[in-house]
């Protein structure tokens, strides 16, 4: 494929598409377990009631049964998509690193519990450790130092549910504003927290938030908060930060990113130690547009921000994370509780989160990933940056592709697309419905659920009809809604030249010829 050459990445890093690292991963999961061994015969010296090695007495249930049990669990497994594979193009679902999964795996064989200090020192500080992190790769630094505060939780949509609800308790009355393009929990924990009033702003054909629009919105209204997105769910799209950042300065209303998808992409601007690349360089190296190269490197200047490890942080599910600007924020937020948070000088995290449990696991994936993956563009923007290049070169084949438009210039790794009818091309009266019906036989060899093996798995995005004809302005109107074809290219392997054969069967099933 044209681009850059191809990221030099560790083979230790990843288990591969074949499974080549697992002997790998063996080794290394054996180490844990013999460590975990040690670590339980040296907790206590065994007591007057028990052996030396303190053996635990047979229970009822034969080995057998735990057997039968975990054989009937692998099977069942086995009914999942193989969400690691290339081809596999449907959902947010990247393949965890392996430094992710044996960071899990040695805590989570200890289970400590990052609600308060006591319940998981270790891992607290490594959750600690991981937000300094976040912080620094979001550009919230002051001094040369990270600026603010978080914590990781269980996805975006706590995540954006707790920043709304800081805010609300925080700010003077006024309604909130976000796009169309939006998340979906944005519009349901605005109903849980009895939010009385939202705004939708309008987008535009690449389905980034109309700063124009938004413009018109403050004219009228006085805003508590205004969120922007940093890779919308349904397209990647990148809203116009910058802009919206003007807008902040002249109206004073709080500006939350959601960066739960593509806050890792500003690892792609990142040099070593402190620096931030060019913006040629960036786009030579990571293949980001020049729009997205100057929309990211804002993100700094927000003032909370949500970003998600679990996505292209190559964590496992769940590990999303808040972060604030405003230590005055804490407030709405604190809570307490008399059975708990004994060490009144240690951080207990839980008392500056929603949640109460919270796995001291998902900090250790976090935590020994970061260590080993730079948060920079040899590392973290090598990997994202493969998978921005598959996508813009998807697109330009898409827009060559005699049946096949697509619906946006992708900002980050997702596209969007349809198929026009055999009979159908701009000039000949193609309606919506039209479009529809053929993009949706094609959905149906290519889905989940499907019939075979397809050389692609992918999903779909509906949208309205009228931002339907925004993006394809040739279409005729017939229908209220249009179902498009959404590709998902988050797997780094891809850019690789051994997957170049697997890029164009998945290329010539969704374009056609």
């Amino acid at each position: 494929m044209s681009g850059p050459a191809e990221p030099p990445l560790p083979s230790f890093l990843f288990l591969g598409v074949r499974g080549e690292g697992i002997d790998s991963l063996r080794a290394r999961i054996g180490r844990i377990l013999e460590d975990h061994r040690r670590y339980r015969e040296e907790a206590f010296q065994p007591g007057a009631g028990e052996g030396a090695r303190g053996e635990a007495r047979e229970t009822a249930a034969p080995a057998g049964d735990l057997d039968a049990a975990l054989g009937e669990l692998l099977d069942r497994l086995r009914s999942n998509a193989p969400y690691f594979h290339p081809r596999y193009a449907a959902q947010m679902i990247k393949d965890p690193a392996v430094p992710a999964v044996l960071g899990y795996l040695a805590a989570m064989l200890i289970n400590p519990n990052n609600h308060a200090y006591e319940g998981g020192p270790a891992t607290t500080e490594m959750e600690l450790e991981v937000v300094d992190d976040l912080l620094r790769l979001s550009g919230f630094m002051a001094g040369g130092r990270a600026a603010g505060w978080g914590h990781l939780c269980s996805g975006g949509s706590l995540a954006n549910l707790e920043a709304l609800w800081a805010v609300r308790d925080s700010r003077p009355e006024g309604p909130v504003v976000f796009s169309r393009a939006s998340h979906y929990s944005w519009k349901r924990n605005a109903a849980l927290l009895r939010i009385p009033r939202v705004i939708e702003a309008e987008v535009d054909a690449r389905f980034r938030m109309d700063p124009d629009h938004l413009a018109r919105i403050l004219e009228k209204e006085r805003p508590a908060l205004v969120v922007a997105n940093l890779g919308t769910t349904g397209t990647g799209s990148i809203d116009p930060l910058e802009a919206i950042l003007e807008l902040r300065e002249r109206h004073g209303f709080h500006l939350h990113v959601d960066a739960a998808y593509g806050g890792y992409a500003r690892a792609c601007l990142r040099g070593p130690g402190r620096t931030l690349l060019t913006e040629a360089t960036a786009r030579q190296r990571t293949g980001l547009s020049e729009y997205a190269y100057r929309q990211i490197r804002a993100l700094g200047r927000a003032d909370s921000v949500t970003i998600d490890p679990h996505k292209h942080g190559l964590s496992p599910y769940g590990a999303g994370a808040i972060l604030y600007r405003d230590e005055a924020l804490k407030r709405p937020l604190l809570n307490t509780a008399p059975y708990t948070y004994h060490l009144a000088d240690r951080p207990n995290l839980g008392t500056i989160s929603l949640e109460g449990s919270r796995p001291g696991a998902a900090a250790a994936a976090c935590w020994l990933t970061h260590r080993v993956v730079p948060l920079d563009a040899s590392g973290y923007g090598a990997i994202v940056g493969a998978g921005l290049r598959v996508a813009r070169e998807f697109h330009a084949r898409a827009l060559e592709a005699p049946l096949a438009r697509p619906l946006h210039e992708p900002d980050l790794d997702i596209l969007c697309l349809v198929r026009l009818p055999r009979s159908g091309v701009e000039d000949s009266g193609v309606t919506l419905g039209a479009i529809d019906r053929a993009t949706g036989e094609v959905y149906g060899r290519l889905s989940v659920g499907g019939p075979g093996r397809p050389p692609v798995l992918l999903s779909r995005f509906n949208l309205p009809a009228d931002l339907a004809c925004r993006a394809l302005p040739f279409a005729a109107r017939d229908v209220d809604s249009l179902g498009a074809l959404r590709l998902v290219l988050m797997k780094h392997w891809l850019a690789l030249g051994e997957h170049a054969g697997t890029l164009e069967e998945m290329m010539a099933a969704v374009l056609g010829s």
